[in-house]
């Protein structure tokens, strides 16, 4: 849970050359996926260049202040409900650009051609693949430790290395805090089947653009936690524990890797403080073009 909370973060703030690009590289992602054709290609860069521009004006100082709140908590250990608080944070922000983007995600969603819905499927069947071949093993065993090594890893991401006493500590949490991969690969292929399904309906129907946002809209209510009790009861295990992992692991950090953490939180906070600075002069200069 630590590394799923700064992930989304520092992706789009520890580098600002990256975070400058960011509608290229989406464009980029996009594109391997769907193939776009010439209309499609103007339109998506037109949308994503749009949307980077609103998150930088609308979005950035929230983060911020998500960053700071994050940085002052890490000083001390954090409880299971102040975990979950913080991710309900990030979650807003998540959420946020979603809405911003569904009027032209569902204009994309209607020009798609079923070729480039076959595209998708295949897509996602090869990273499934991969997903399978890295978390799926026979092995219970094996899946322990895959899972404990990546838990480790972006731990000391975070806050620097650890010791050996340390990751065993952890390592016998996680063993006593499993996770089923095997429920967390079928909600991954629920989530793309949703998804699939969508464009598909949307296709062979010639659906309007307010239907289409409509079941997008209906798609992002369900994303998470799922529509059957089955779904939302292992999608709030997972959640729970995700935050009680994360709470453990800031109870056996010393104060040095604390202050390990906070420096590299103030890296990122540093970076989109010089974003918002960036932003707000790109936004003076724009208004002056267009007043002239």
């Amino acid at each position: 849970m630590v590394y799923f909370i700064f992930a989304i973060i520092s992706g789009c703030s520890a580098v600002r050359l990256v975070y400058n690009q960011g509608d290229t590289l989406t464009y980029w992602w996009l594109d391997d996926h769907i193939g776009f054709n010439s209309e499609q290609e103007a339109f998506t860069r037109s949308s994503l260049e749009h949307l980077f521009w609103w998150h930088r004006t609308e979005q950035l100082q929230a983060i911020s202040v998500t960053l700071d709140k994050a940085q002052q908590k890490l000083q001390k250990p954090i409880s299971k409900q102040e975990m979950v608080g913080l991710t309900g944070d990030l979650k807003k922000h998540g959420y946020s650009i979603f809405d911003q983007i569904i009027p032209d995600a569902a204009k994309l969603v209607i020009s798609l051609q079923p070729a480039q819905i076959d595209s998708i499927e295949r897509r996602f069947a090869k990273n499934n693949e991969k997903f399978r071949k890295e978390f799926l093993l026979d092995n219970k065993d094996k899946q322990v430790k895959i899972r404990a090594d990546r838990v480790i890893d972006r731990t000391e991401w975070l806050f620097g290395s650890l010791s050996k006493e340390q990751e065993k500590k952890i390592r016998e949490f996680l063993i006593n805090h499993p996770v089923d991969m095997e429920m967390v690969y079928k909600e991954r292929l629920r989530r793309q089947s949703d998804l699939i399904q969508i464009c598909k309906e949307v296709n062979q129907k010639k659906l309007s653009q307010k239907a289409t946002e409509a079941l997008l809209k209906d798609y992002m209510k369900f994303f998470e936690a799922g529509k059957t009790k089955d779904q939302q009861a292992f999608n709030k295990k997972w959640m729970e524990t995700g935050a009680e992992v994360t709470s453990f692991i800031t109870h056996v950090m010393n104060d040095e890797q604390r202050q390990y953490a906070f420096e590299r939180i103030g890296g990122w906070l540093t970076d989109v403080r010089e974003l918002i600075r960036d932003s707000s002069a790109l936004a003076a200069k724009r208004s002056a073009l267009l007043n002239r």
